[in-house]
This record gives C-alpha cells, sequence and structure tokens, in this order.
C-alpha cells in the first residue's frame, strides 16, 4: 500500500464511526452494525461480549470482512461515496494486557459513547489484520490492495 492509498483509508476510518463486520457463521454469513477503532498500520478494533454470534464466529473462523463508508455524507444518487471493504484476520486480543489497555485508549477515543461496555467482564476485543482492501471514491478513485 503506497501512502496515498494509506491516507484515503485512514482519512475514511477517522471520519466514521461505526462499519458493517460481517462474520461466517455455521451456516450463514452474520452482518452487524459495529462501531470500530484503527491503528496506525489500519488494523481495524472492535469490541463484543463474549455471548455474541459474531465473537464464536470469529473464534472458529477468523476471516472477516468490514464496509465502511460515507453515505451519510456522500452523494449516494451519483455514488459520490467513500467505501473501504477490508477483509481480514481476526485475533482477540488478552484481556488487561498492555495491548488490551493501548487499544482501549485509542477505541474509547474515537467512540467515547463506548465506555459502558468496558464495565462488563464477558467484554472482548479483537483486532482484523487486513489482508485484502477495496476502496472506492466516486467512479474515478479507486484501488484494489492484497497484502
Amino acid at each position: 500500500m503506497d501512502a496515498e492509498q494509506k491516507q484515503k483509508l485512514a482519512d475514511l476510518c477517522a471520519q466514521q464511526h461505526v462499519g458493517v463486520l460481517t462474520t461466517q457463521g455455521e451456516e450463514w454469513p452474520t452482518a452487524h452494525l459495529q462501531a470500530f477503532g484503527q491503528t496506525d498500520d489500519l488494523d481495524l478494533i472492535v469490541i463484543m461480549l463474549v455471548d455474541a454470534e459474531k465473537y464464536h464466529n470469529l473464534l472458529k473462523r477468523p476471516h472477516a470482512a468490514v464496509v465502511i463508508d460515507n453515505r451519510d455524507t456522500g452523494d449516494v444518487s451519483t455514488l459520490q461515496v467513500a467505501r473501504a471493504t477490508i477483509q481480514g484476520l481476526a485475533k482477540e486480543v488478552v484481556r488487561d494486557s498492555a495491548e488490551w489497555n493501548e487499544l482501549k485508549d485509542s477505541f474509547l477515543k474515537k467512540n467515547p459513547f463506548e465506555e459502558p461496555f468496558f464495565g462488563y467482564a464477558t467484554l472482548r476485543m479483537m483486532r482484523i489484520t487486513p489482508k485484502r482492501i477495496s476502496y472506492a471514491n466516486g467512479l474515478a478513485d479507486t484501488f484494489k490492495l492484497a497484502l
């Protein structure tokens, strides 16, 4: 990924608080509107409760896709919408580890409305490392990457 591509993705991620997380269930894919954070390397950070279907899906089948877009501010009728599909591998972050605490601080800086969930002992955090990215902003500004 070159610097310009990384900046476009970073800008889109920074502007949005939620995306659609898709995981593979036993029989069906499942999609959930999901608050997310991101690292400087564009790993995506998501939180969920231990009894959530998406959590168990990611433990068994760590391949995930996250769609992030700005349809709320873009012009859908002319496809002037910035959007990215990030396919990656999810890995659980060990609760109360140094990594957990660092990612928690970053996640809550972006999404302070998620603070109450950190009071639950059953909260889990997953880090999704991108492996494939498809980006478009309108019809002309597009790229696809395999990382």
